[in-house]
């Protein structure tokens, strides 16, 4: 019995330094070559004893779980992993410095033939891992025998890569925004990665939000999808979208339609409209040139403040909607006529710009589009005031004749009576002096 407190105190003395687990043999899950044919590795795993998980390329500290099977009974066994740092990726984790001794030794009292043991050891794997599996030693020794037997370690390497992606709305159009685009990814790797980056780029869209994802931890065989949102340029064509994982990239090749302006005629029927007058009639035409079919069409017409859309006082509510005629559709090859009335303010003859904005959408897009048609409206005056200026103009010309005429008259008037004062003055004068001579003449 003290022998078995004593062989138990040196087991728990032991393993600060490494974990031992014993257990009779089941199985060997693959067996290795056996040097000296005293054990053999019988399983191999990360973590913990039983877990299937591998660690990625650039772990660090992962605990790797080694159990081998005697076919010899040794005692005072010194059990250690024998890592080929210049030939694997695989070397000791540092526990206290660079300068400590990373390896693990543990040391067995007694090995007996045909038992399982298990062992511990941190271990760092390089970010240069390539190759899946390793081979490694596992030493053994005591003061009569020593050996080593090889076995396998795999080490994990995460795969993502891009399985799907899509947009909504899945036809793109010319200057549409805030398309949502959906990559669909999958980790079909062994082993999960982590501080993973994925962003988009592309020279014919502008990325809206977000910049960037960045995942600590993508498990192996998971599945993520990233979702970002875009906005057409004012391009049509082939417009790829290039998806960053890391330092992969993958293409996502996407098509920008034509957003129909040019496709969408709109021309109006070039009538004067007459100035201060009520209800009166203005013609546009729609026009479907190209090969699409226009939906929910809604026409505004966008006047100057001479210009107002009639509403009829038995109805003033009319005037909320009276700007907007709505159309179902406008068919390839089709026209249609709008037609508006409208009431014209005292404003003088002219031409004045009016604008149409014409506002529709197509069957495989939420996206509103816009097309603004702008010409320029005559006004005209009424007849009244045409009347009255053919009648008030020549009269304002011969008043002023008149009075020309009759200020010449008064001047003349002025300087006749002036000249005719001055010759019965001159009269008087010579009476007067005749008079003056008669009288010397006969005192």
């Amino acid at each position: 019995m003290a022998g078995l407190i004593i062989m138990s105190m040196i087991m728990l003395a032991i393993s600060a330094s490494g974990i031992i687990s014993t257990g009779h043999n089941s199985g060997i899950a693959f067996p290795d070559t056996v040097d000296n044919n005293a054990m053999a590795v019988t399983s191999v795993s990360w973590y913990s004893p039983n877990s299937t998980e591998l660690p990625a390329p650039g772990s660090n500290g992962i605990p790797l779980y080694v159990t081998f099977t005697s076919y010899a009974t040794i005692t005072d066994a010194n059990i250690s992993l024998n890592l080929s740092a210049y030939k694997s990726p695989l070397s000791y984790t540092y526990i206290s410095g660079p300068n400590s001794d990373v390896r693990t030794y543990n040391i067995i009292p007694e090995i007996e033939q045909g038992h399982s043991y298990t062992i511990m050891q941190l271990v760092n794997i390089s970010k240069i891992s390539k190759y899946q599996y390793y081979d490694e030693n596992l030493t053994y020794s005591n003061t009569t025998i020593s050996g080593n037997t090889t076995f396998t370690i795999p080490v994990g390497h995460p795969q993502i890569g891009l399985i799907s992606y899509i947009t909504n709305p899945p036809v793109i159009y010319q200057n549409e925004k805030f398309i949502k685009l959906t990559a669909y990814t999958e980790n079909t790797g062994t082993s999960a990665m982590k501080n993973v980056k994925v962003n988009i780029t592309s020279s014919d869209y502008n990325i809206v939000t977000p910049v960037q994802y960045s995942i600590a931890y993508y498990p192996q065989g998971k599945l993520l999808n990233f979702t970002f949102y875009i906005n057409a340029d004012n391009i049509t064509g082939k417009a790829p979208v290039y998806l960053h994982i890391n330092n992969d990239t993958y293409t996502l090749n996407t098509f920008i339609h034509s957003n129909g302006k040019q496709s969408l005629s709109i021309s109006v029927l070039k009538k004067s409209l007459v100035s201060d007058t009520k209800k009166q009639i203005m013609i546009f035409y729609l026009n479907d040139t190209g090969n699409r079919t226009y939906l929910d069409v809604q026409v505004h017409m966008l006047s100057p403040s001479i210009i107002a859309i009639h509403v009829s006082s038995s109805n003033p509510l009319g005037a909320l909607t009276a700007n907007n005629v709505t159309f179902a559709q406008i068919k390839p090859g089709e026209s249609i006529t709008v037609t508006y009335v409208v009431d014209t303010s005292s404003a003088p003859s002219g031409n004045y710009p009016v604008q149409m904005l014409v506002q529709y959408h197509f069957n495989n897009t939420a996206e509103t589009f816009d097309r603004v048609y702008t010409y320029n409206q005559k006004i005209v005056p009424t007849t009244t005031q045409q009347v009255e200026n053919a009648l008030v103009e020549p009269l304002y010309a011969g008043l002023t004749a008149m009075i020309i005429i009759i200020l010449i008259s008064i001047g003349a008037i002025a300087v006749h009576s002036k000249r005719k004062s001055r010759n019965v003055e001159k009269k008087m004068n010579k009476m007067a002096q005749e008079e003056k001579k008669d009288s010397k003449k006969n005192p």
